[in-house]
This record gives structure tokens, C-alpha cells and sequence, in this order.
């Protein structure tokens, strides 16, 4: 049996693909209740902005600035 999911559902990541609860595309989503970023692909402060709405936000997108929490990336030594 193969499972086909169109990339349009509300329960379904537009970016990723990832499968999402249907509340989160009400929530979070565009007027149609589709997710265009979720937790997978974006972070929460973006999200929260609109991100998953589709909007332009200002915080950096994780996937193009993936040391964006603070600092360098960490090298593997002791901190400290």
C-alpha cells in the first residue's frame, strides 16, 4: 500500500514535509490552514512571528544561519 500526501494538506509541512496535528495549520498557518515552516524546519521564535504563515520575519532562518542562538558554532573542545 503506498501512502501518497499531497503537499498542499493542511497537515503537512509546505517546506518539509513533515506531518503535522491539523491544529497546528489553524493555529499557525496561512488563511487556509497551511503550514509553510513547522518545529522540523524553523524555529518557534519565527513561527510565533508568522513564519509558518508564510511572512517575511526578521529573526534569521535556522536552515541559512544554523549558529544563529548565540556565538560561534561549537568546535568540540571544553568550554571554559
Amino acid at each position: 500500500m503506498v501512502l501518497r500526501v499531497e503537499p498542499d494538506e493542511s497537515g503537512v509541512c509546505l517546506e518539509c514535509g513533515s506531518h503535522l496535528p491539523p491544529r497546528f495549520g489553524r493555529v499557525h498557518g496561512d488563511d487556509d490552514d497551511r503550514a509553510h515552516r513547522c518545529p522540523e524546519c524553523d524555529s518557534w521564535v519565527r513561527i510565533c512571528e508568522g513564519s509558518a504563515a508564510g511572512k517575511d520575519v526578521d529573526t534569521p532562518d535556522p536552515q541559512h544561519h544554523p549558529a544563529r542562538n548565540g556565538g560561534k558554532p561549537w568546535n568540540g573542545g571544553l568550554s571554559g
